[in-house]
């Protein structure tokens, strides 16, 4: 075989290597059309799996939120229904007299999610002993817990021990004078105030109060018993009653706390003649004298 015939035979056999090369290319191109189309075809049938899935979850859940269990009764603020309107925490303002304040709102027709609480808490803010209102929402049935945060008596106004309370101070500066809301029998640490000036409030103010409940401490300080109650019915003739005896302070003058500090050591001269003892006077500045009960 000469040069040429093999130039011819190498060449022959690099034509072929190159169309066998190129057929192998074509087809490896249709192969990955093929993979392609299948892939759109599935993800098209997937994208239409979707849009089916969610139409029905949303048809689901339309039918699901229809249900009468979402819904507050059209009735709930017009009858004092507790599984409906559940009302807790209240200790001073009435149950009834919370229902009444919320008689006139209106029940919207939305699931219970959905439906405002700040008509609840305008209203019942109108009661001057609450503090504060949280409302929960519930569903299945539909209802709403109301938790009633109420003002703190710091001082309890009466005339005298055996009547009613007929006022109270709260902590943040409010007189409450409505007889509906004078259920104070669980505060026990509110400061109990003899006295008849409680009218209009006349004679009777936060910092008066406040500056009473300063006294009320240091009694308990040098005495080391609890105050029961302070008689203010003559201003100028105050006494405080502690578990062992009374004690005359007279009037709440500037010289009050020194006088005060004498009860440490005049309480325990009277354990020996307590039945005898009608009151420690504390009433003048330097002289300390104790009130005899007259004998029978």
């Amino acid at each position: 075989m000469t040069e040429k015939d093999n130039d011819n035979a190498k060449y022959t056999e690099e034509s072929q290597d190159e169309f066998a090369l190129a057929k192998h290319s074509v087809k490896h191109k249709q192969i990955e059309r093929k993979i392609r189309k299948k892939r759109k075809k599935i993800n098209r049938m997937k994208s239409f799996l979707r849009f089916i899935v969610s139409i029905l979850l949303i048809l689901a859940a339309y039918q699901f939120f229809k249900l009468p269990q979402w819904y507050l009764p059209q009735d709930a603020f017009t009858k004092n229904d507790s599984k409906t309107i559940e009302i807790i925490n209240n200790k001073i303002v009435p149950t009834p007299i919370i229902y009444q304040a919320m008689r006139g709102l209106y029940v919207p027709k939305l699931p219970i999610f959905l439906v405002s609480v700040k008509p609840i808490k305008q209203e019942l803010f109108k009661i001057p002993v609450i503090k504060n209102i949280y409302v929960r929402r519930y569903g299945f049935p539909a209802r709403i817990q109301i938790i009633i945060r109420e003002r703190i008596p710091i001082a309890i106004i009466k005339t005298d021990l055996k009547s009613k309370p007929v006022a109270f101070f709260t902590s943040d500066g409010i007189l409450i004078t409505n007889k509906n809301y004078m259920n104070l029998a669980e505060t026990k640490s509110a400061l109990k105030i003899l006295t008849t000036s409680f009218h209009t409030g006349k004679g009777l103010t936060v910092k008066k109060i406040r500056y009473v409940k300063k006294i009320v401490k240091a009694v308990e300080t040098y005495s080391g018993e609890k105050v029961e109650y302070i008689d203010m019915r003559n201003p100028n003739d105050v006494y405080v009653k502690i578990h062992t005896t009374s004690i005359r302070l007279g009037a709440l003058d500037s010289t009050v706390f020194e006088r005060i500090k004498r009860i440490y050591t005049i309480l325990p001269q009277i354990e020996e003649v307590d039945a005898q003892i009608k009151y420690i006077d504390l009433s003048w500045d330097k002289v300390n004298y104790l009130k005899l009960k007259k004998a029978k």
